[in-house]
């Protein structure tokens, strides 16, 4: 589990160990005799540090994936806690927490297993002042451990536990459902009133062109009524698509129990070509068209290629698909998904990368273009917040680059894993 030595230092390497081996022994063998419920309380990153030079972080997602344990996380957020809890994430259940405690580099863990026993330390770090690597010259230290199963001791850890995180949950609830309220009426007020306004003027217009010519002939008009009428039906189209992108988001947040299955990852992919493409057709009067091509990537069969999610998987693939037609100038978009198998430690990964040829993402704009209301998206901008909503409801991850390394004109890549179904 663990790679341990008395003294691991050298002109290159600083890093230190005070760490007693029965220690780790005793920490390695509580984890492995834990056998439905692991809690961890982390006042602070010296002990997920501690936790990720030992690689005990691995072990226990190791044992998570081995026996399905339940596993919650309660942690201070701070940039080293937000880089290492990276790791943990995707495996446990976890919350953000703000502690009140003295300022000093000790810091108490807690484990507690099936709530009857407790395994407790307290860490010690120091960085030597000549250093400036805090890779390199990190020294720990355990000042006092036990491995307790005082009933008494365990059940008011677990008391103290479950209050602080209904507390969290309580709280968490309470601002999701503040934000929630907050998109709904920034829509509505927003976006579609700003649509009805173009659909107003528009027809203010007819109408008072058709007045005004109401004994004459219109003939001499129709190129301005059918312009205007033009610009009301692409505002009145514009305010359906968003009532159908608030239908899809309000689906996703009042649906609490999730029924996921196994879903086959290419015929959701084919199957939102399909459904892009239709309506590409439907509504082309450029004659624009989709060239589209699916890859695997060292000879998988398709078939085999499935994730744990439902229908609404095809909604990432429809956005995505409809977001390179929209960014695309040529009469041809072509498009290009490439299927591949991906590991994270010992866990298996799909991984998808779509790629356009349009106009690109500038790199300023990448980092916030999952946002909700993307300022500088055409429409709404609520579809790439829709796509990561939906990949992190199947437990993946989004990103978003280049086609060309460094050349954002040349066009976008699109990069997703999902975990595997077995």
């Amino acid at each position: 589990m663990y790679e341990y030595n008395e003294h691991t230092g050298n002109s290159n390497n600083y890093k230190q160990s005070k760490i007693d081996k029965n220690f780790l022994d005793a920490l390695a063998e509580f984890i492995q005799s834990v056998k439905s419920e692991l809690d961890m309380m982390l006042p602070g990153s010296v002990s997920l540090q501690f936790l990720s030079y030992y690689k005990v972080i691995d072990y226990i997602v190791s044992q998570k994936l081995a026996k399905n344990i339940i596993i919650r996380l309660l942690c201070p957020v701070d940039e080293d806690s937000t880089r290492l809890t990276k790791q943990l994430v995707p495996f446990v259940g976890y919350r953000s927490i703000k502690l009140s405690l003295p300022k000093t580099p000790s810091n108490s863990l807690f484990f507690i297993r099936d709530k009857q026993d407790i395994f407790s330390f307290s860490m010690d770090i120091q960085r030597p002042q000549q250093h400036n690597n805090k890779d390199c010259d990190t020294i720990f230290s355990v000042n006092n451990w036990s491995y307790s199963n005082d009933i008494s001791i365990v059940r008011n850890t677990v008391y103290c536990f479950d209050l602080i995180w209904q507390e969290k949950e309580n709280y968490d609830k309470t601002v999701k459902e503040k934000r929630h309220s907050e998109l709904l009426f920034d829509v509505i007020s927003h976006d579609i009133g700003n649509h009805h306004q173009i659909i107003q003027n528009s027809l203010d217009i007819v109408t008072s062109l058709v007045k005004k010519n109401k004994t004459n002939d219109l003939s001499q008009n129709n190129e301005k009524i059918f312009s205007f009428l033009t610009n009301a039906k692409n505002a009145l189209n514009k305010s359906q698509s968003l009532v159908d992108n608030i239908r899809r988001l309000e689906r996703l947040y009042s649906q609490k129990d999730l029924k996921l299955i196994s879903m086959n990852l290419p015929d959701a992919i084919n199957n939102a070509y399909s459904t892009v493409e239709q309506a590409l057709y439907n509504n082309n009067p450029q004659g624009r068209r989709i060239r589209f091509s699916l890859n695997v990537i060292d000879g998988h069969h398709p078939t085999a290629i499935n994730v744990i999610a439902e229908d609404l998987i095809e909604e990432i693939f429809i956005n995505l698909f409809s977001n390179s037609v929209k960014y695309t100038d040529s009469s041809e978009v072509k498009i290009d998904v490439l299927i591949r198998e991906y590991f994270v430690a010992e866990i298996k990964y799909w991984m998808i990368n779509l790629s356009d040829y349009g106009k690109g993402i500038p790199d300023l704009m990448k980092k916030d273009l999952f946002e909700r209301f993307y300022s500088k998206a055409k429409g709404s901008g609520l579809g790439l917040s829709i796509v990561r909503t939906l990949v992190e409801r199947y437990r993946g991850k989004v990103w978003v680059g280049d086609r060309v390394y460094e050349d954002y004109s040349k066009g976008t890549t699109f990069g997703m894993i999902f975990p595997a179904a077995e």
